[in-house]
């Protein structure tokens, strides 16, 4: 579907149901999307026009073409943008419909009563190349790994800043089951010593961090500030948002993580087919908020993270720069020994 197709009446409609076929297509075949498609050689899919990553819904449709036709290069671009780079796209290359969307938000009625809002949705579909589908484009595009993890091997850093920069309390209990309480605001993980491995922490303990981020003083989801019960709707739009988003930290810091972590995969993929069945725009709208989700836990340590020309500050008093010390007190005392050591060989 061309980028005009996608505006045209009933377009909108069909580009929900193309882009929720592929995530289904994905799952029928025993992959769970979501579960960094885009951490390999080629590293997280970037745009050549703007040099950023790709966002949202785009990073898993991406992730799995590049993962199914074995692309190195996390580069992407439409025709034109490659022939401005001075690239051809070869003749009979296919390329790789990606979405933009977003909420607007219009005026419900006359102007006086301009302090009433509805959000409209905008949806418009773009097609893309990979670096390695065209000639002649600058070696950078071509290199592997360009656009890989920008944290990578931060993950206690991501997470202790987040706690400590008015995240919620985490504690861990021997025996306990993940989860993250709204009314107590307290994320509960099971003691660290019972993970397989480090991987398996953080990816639980990201999981967990996303959902917080729901909560009414932060970004207020629906899922989490209004949650009802388990099995709900509305239960598994917020547990889409945590997957994403928790997949998306990992990537971020370099953590990889498996399917295989988990002991219900066949069950849990069938339950996404069918949430994915019974709503169209579920993957749509839940990658654009696991992306603000993943982008809260990160906010913390990405402004502590040196900026360009910091040396000029060298032997100014600033912030303590080490993990521990943005660490609460309590998951210091129980979690950090076992963080601070190097997985065994072949955790």
């Amino acid at each position: 579907m061309s980028a005009r197709a996608g505006r045209a009446g009933g377009g909108r409609a069909d580009l929900y149901q193309q882009v929720t076929d592929r995530i289904t297509a994905a799952l029928d075949a025993g992959t769970i999307p979501w579960r960094q498609p885009w951490i390999s050689a080629a590293g997280r899919p970037a745009s050549m026009s703007t040099g950023r990553a790709y966002q949202g819904v785009n990073v898993l449709l991406l992730g799995l073409a590049a993962a199914d036709r074995g692309y190195a290069s996390p580069w992407w671009g439409t025709y034109r943008q490659i022939s401005e780079l001075g690239g051809q796209v070869r003749r009979g290359e296919t390329s790789v419909q990606v979405v933009f969307w977003k909420q607007l938000e219009l005026a419900a009625g006359p102007a006086q009563d301009g302090d009433q809002v509805r959000k409209v949705p905008l949806l418009r579909a773009f097609r893309v190349f990979n670096a390695e589908q065209a000639d002649h484009l600058p070696a950078r595009y071509r290199a592997a790994g360009t656009a890989g993890p920008d944290l990578a091997g931060q993950p206690q850093d991501v997470l202790g800043g987040y706690l400590a920069a008015g995240g919620p309390a985490l504690v861990h209990a021997a025996g306990a089951g993940p989860s993250y309480h709204t009314g107590r605001d307290q994320i509960t993980l099971p003691a660290p010593g019972q993970f397989p491995s480090r991987e398996a922490y953080y990816a639980t303990a990201f999981h967990e961090a996303a959902h917080s981020t729901g909560a009414p003083p932060r970004l207020n989801r629906p899922g989490v500030a209004e949650f009802d019960h388990y099995g709900s709707g509305r239960y598994a739009r917020e547990e889409l948002v945590a997957e994403i988003g928790g997949a998306m930290l990992c990537a971020t810091t370099g953590v990889a993580t498996e399917a295989s972590l988990r002991d219900d995969s066949a069950a849990y993929i069938a339950g996404w087919l069918k949430a994915l069945g019974d709503d169209r725009k579920l993957v749509v709208v839940a990658a654009s908020q696991a992306e603000r989700a993943a982008d809260r836990v990160l906010e913390p340590q990405r402004q502590a993270e040196p900026r360009p020309g910091a040396e000029a500050d060298a032997g100014q008093p600033g912030p303590a720069a080490s993990a521990g010390a943005r660490l609460t007190a309590q998951w210091a005392a129980t979690a950090r020994p076992y963080l601070a050591a190097e997985p065994e060989a072949g955790a």
